[in-house]
């Protein structure tokens, strides 16, 4: 039986990017299981939402399941989340396979619209996400990076 995730909509990005880095110890630890779980052969079962999901659990900034980065932050995040499922066609509440979100994510969202989708947040100048949605839209199925992004290795090339 397949893991079930539930993923905010913008999250759906940052999962293609994740390299081994984040906010603690605890949430690379988290957000390591998630990717891998969004990426295993069979793909997991993702419920969709516009508030704080599996991946917000362990992050330092979650105070009484909102973000509290900064004055606003839970605001901009859940626009963020509607805008992003808004280009995917989608909506908070559904669910779906992972496989299918990742082929969905590749096809209609390019490295370079994440300039817009992601404007202002910090992992954008890194360029992981970038490389991420990339590398995955020039394999046959996406199968050709899986393995190394659930492991949530850092690249030290992409540096």
């Amino acid at each position: 039986m397949a893991k079930s995730l539930k993923i905010r909509g913008h999250h759906l990005l940052c999962i293609f990017g994740f390299r081994g880095h984040g906010y603690s110890d605890t949430f690379v630890s988290n957000m390591r299981t998630v990717t891998k779980s969004f990426f295993a052969k069979g793909g997991a079962e993702v419920e969709l939402t516009a508030e704080c999901d599996d991946i917000c659990r362990a992050c330092p900034h979650m105070l009484e399941r909102q973000c509290a980065a900064e004055e606003g932050a839970e605001r901009r995040v859940q626009d963020r989340d509607r805008e992003v499922l808004a280009r995917l066609g989608l909506a908070g509440g559904q669910q779906h396979d992972a496989t299918w979100l990742a082929a969905l994510v590749t096809a209609r969202v390019s490295p370079a619209a994440l300039a817009e989708l992601c404007a202002g947040c910090q992992w954008l100048p890194a360029g992981y996400c970038q490389q991420g949605i990339s590398e995955y839209r020039c394999s046959a199925d996406g199968a050709g990076r899986r393995s190394s992004r659930a492991s949530g290795k850092a690249d030290n090339s992409a540096r």
